[in-house]
């Protein structure tokens, strides 16, 4: 049995893309779902069977951490796992994921990591030098490792977030959608994405994916200000249309207050109001370019015709904050062309030929059918 781990709904749409897969080769797959932002109905006819998992981290921490140090009964109950199953999980953020992980191992089957659309899971694999841990930060460390099979639980430290990683020996391997060089001792494995629909972009409309880098230790409020207008400014100028979607998580409050102090400086921008994950409005909103500082949706547009535009190298403030600085690293080396000035953020932009085409991906059914003792996946 496959099973795939989700705790959001751009997981979800995922699991299912990769599900379809592994069905068309006759592989039963099931969900464990440990929610989040997971609001989308299951399809019953892609999972044989699915498991719910409450997470404790909806607590505060005291209280959730009392709760996570009494779950394994719950993960065992509600887990009946066989040496010839294997997991797929989308991150190690989530502490339950990393104890469903270590249950899978503990029967002798099988765990992969595989990536969270993209930013979320690249920069703790690919960041060299962590931010320094305060001593907050070491409590919670500690505190984490006393949670039963959690003791070797590693940690980075990047744009304030204190990110846990599941010890290496839990994992036989980490799938991506691009080659690159990680910083564990895991061996990669680059699948292919799931195919998506090429789609006849609007020429001149741009759709700009917000980002609540205001709260999340890497702008001042000041400095997202400015660099907000900055960006809707040049995209007012470069498109004919400017769409705007907020975060998922960007609250009602800041969402007005936004709204309030920069948008209405714009009256052409228009919101878009859906909340629903952006993948799954892009062939009704068909833009020529999707912009955004960082937005792992822009490193999902792969087949589809509309372009990926970043702008954080444009501002001086994030080009040079550590997540920035690894992301630009990685952009480079999988041949992104990024715009040179304001003016290029614009209709016509292009992202460049080497983008979006990573050598030797294996489909994900090739994944879980070999048989080599290496990749460890018995089936």
């Amino acid at each position: 049995m496959i099973y795939f781990l989700v705790n959001n709904d751009y997981q979800y749409l995922e699991a299912e893309r990769l599900a379809r897969e592994l069905r068309v080769d006759g592989q039963s797959c099931s969900l464990i779902a440990v929610p989040h932002t997971l609001t989308r109905a299951f399809d019953t006819t892609l999972f044989r069977t699915f498991i719910t998992l409450e997470t404790p981290a909806r607590l505060r921490w005291p209280q959730a951490w009392l709760r996570y140090l009494f779950i394994q009964k719950t993960i065992r109950k509600a887990l009946s796992i066989a040496k010839a199953d294997t997991l797929f999980l989308f991150t190690e953020f989530e502490l339950l994921n990393q104890l469903v992980a270590i249950h899978f191992k503990d029967q002798g089957a099988h765990s992969f990591l595989i990536e969270d659309g993209g930013v979320g899971t690249y920069i703790p694999l690919a960041i060299k030098h962590p931010q320094p841990y305060s001593r907050k930060d070491r409590v919670y460390q500690w505190m984490v490792r006393l949670i039963p099979r959690l003791h070797r639980t590693q940690f980075t430290k990047f744009d304030g977030i204190n990110f846990p990683m599941l010890d290496d020996a839990y994992l036989d391997g980490v799938c991506l959608y691009r080659n690159m060089s990680i910083n564990r001792q895991v061996p990669v494995r680059v699948i292919q994405r799931p195919s998506q629909l090429p789609m006849e972009p609007i020429a001149g409309r741009v759709v700009f994916l917000n980002q609540p880098l205001y709260c999340e230790h890497i702008q001042t409020e000041a400095d997202y200000e400015r660099g907000l207008s900055r960006i809707l400014e040049a995209l007012s100028l470069g498109f004919g249309e400017v769409l705007f979607k907020f975060h998922p998580r960007e609250t009602p409050q800041w969402q007005a207050a936004i709204a309030k102090s920069i948008l209405s400086k714009f009256p052409n921008v228009r919101m878009v109001q859906k909340k629903q994950p952006f993948e799954s409005m892009l062939a009704e909103l068909r833009p020529e370019a999707v912009a955004s500082y960082n937005s792992t949706p822009l490193l999902n547009l792969n087949g589809t015709g509309v372009q990926p535009l970043f702008v954080y190298h444009l501002l001086d403030d994030l080009r040079h904050a550590s997540s920035f600085d690894t992301m630009h690293a990685l952009l480079e080396a999988w041949g992104y062309e990024f715009a040179t000035s304001w003016k290029e953020v614009a209709s016509g932009y292009r992202a460049g030929d080497r983008f979006d085409r990573p050598r030797d991906a294996q489909s994900i059914v090739t994944l879980v059918n070999r048989h080599d003792e290496t990749l460890g996946v018995r089936v």
